[in-house]
């Protein structure tokens, strides 16, 4: 088999096309709407300075409330809270609810995007001067022009496609900032129908969360009255002393003289 023999081709070929595309940005905003209602009954008519601190002390050790920085008792409830200050001596019910809000916006721009230039490209053709597998001079010239050809098909498209991310980056800041105002402007209208809607169910559920807080409040209530009628009658040396609670109810006895 005889050397081979290669055939070389350049080609060029001049771009100059231009068309229009759409830059297309989406923004998601997603948060929480939360509403409430509450209602704050005054208690210092109805407990007393003894009462209080063994309120305080019962609150403090009953799981479920919790004391934060400015004194206050808590207690978190299905659909709301109740708390108790002991500085004000008021009790406050509160019903809550909430919803996930979800606005999705896409803004849309039409660029002009162009590409020009030459571009340039090579192909290779092979031969041998024995004919081997019948390929001729000119097949190799054909398959050289030919691959010269693809090659400068893929160059273009390459140039195309680079124009086109450019142009797209170009455009793509401004075209998700009008998406962002957009979905803003979406989501605190969203926010706002759906907060209006949630304030009046949490109105609706005050009266049921109420009931429950303050089943949970009498109790720690009626322990502070029985801790504190108990720490009277121990303070005076009451003799006798005897405290029972059946059924929820607390039974107190003591003797001392007067």
């Amino acid at each position: 088999m005889c050397n081979p023999r290669r055939i070389r081709v350049r080609a060029t070929r001049q771009l100059a096309e231009a068309w229009e595309q759409e830059v297309r940005r989406q923004v998601v905003r997603s948060g929480q709407a939360v509403a409430e209602a509450r209602v704050r009954e005054p208690l210092e008519s109805t407990i007393g300075g003894p009462t209080l601190t063994a309120l305080t002390a019962v609150l403090g050790r009953i799981s479920g409330w919790e004391q934060d920085a400015q004194g206050v008792f808590r207690h978190e409830l299905a659909g709301g809270s109740i708390a108790f200050d002991p500085a004000t001596r008021e009790l406050e019910i509160v019903a809550r609810q909430s919803a996930e809000v979800r606005s999705v916006e896409e803004a849309v721009a039409t660029v002009r995007t162009e590409v020009s230039g030459e571009v340039e490209a090579e192909g290779v053709g092979t031969y041998y001067d024995d004919g081997w597998r019948g390929i001729t001079e000119a097949d190799a010239r054909r398959a050289a022009e030919q691959s010269a050809s693809l090659s400068l098909d893929e160059e273009a498209r390459a140039r195309r496609e680079q124009a086109r991310q450019e142009a797209d980056r170009n455009a793509g800041d401004g075209v998700r900032d009008q998406a962002a105002r957009q979905a803003d402007a979406a989501f605190a209208a969203a926010s706002a129908a759906r907060s209006e809607e949630l304030r009046t169910a949490a109105a609706a559920a005050l009266t049921a969360v109420g009931i429950e807080g303050r089943s949970l409040f009498h109790q720690a209530l009626a322990q502070a009255y029985r801790d504190a009628i108990l720490a009277y009658a121990r303070a005076r040396q009451a003799d006798n002393i005897q405290c029972t609670d059946s059924g929820g109810v607390v039974e107190i006895e003591f003797e001392m003289q007067v």
